[in-house]
């Protein structure tokens, strides 16, 4: 991957992050899960040493816990 298509795409990422947490705190439940899908697909594109953990893994797990009723 070229260094600029690979900055694009880290830049991509970023503002795919930024704009799912501004969905989620304006309770815009829609925006925040096309964001952050788009977030995962532009990690999913970077070179296996460039991928991050997903920063919305604590919303996972609260989302697992509700569902099973802890």
């Amino acid at each position: 991957m070229s260094d600029d298509i690979l900055a694009k795409v880290l830049t991509e990422r970023k503002l795919a992050e930024q704009r799912a947490w501004k969905a989620l705190a304006g309770y815009k439940f829609y925006m925040f899960g096309y964001w952050a899908a788009a977030w995962v697909k532009y990690n999913q594109l970077l070179p296996p040493g460039m991928v991050d953990p997903s920063p919305f893994r604590a919303l996972v797990e609260i989302g697992r816990a509700n569902k099973e009723g802890r």
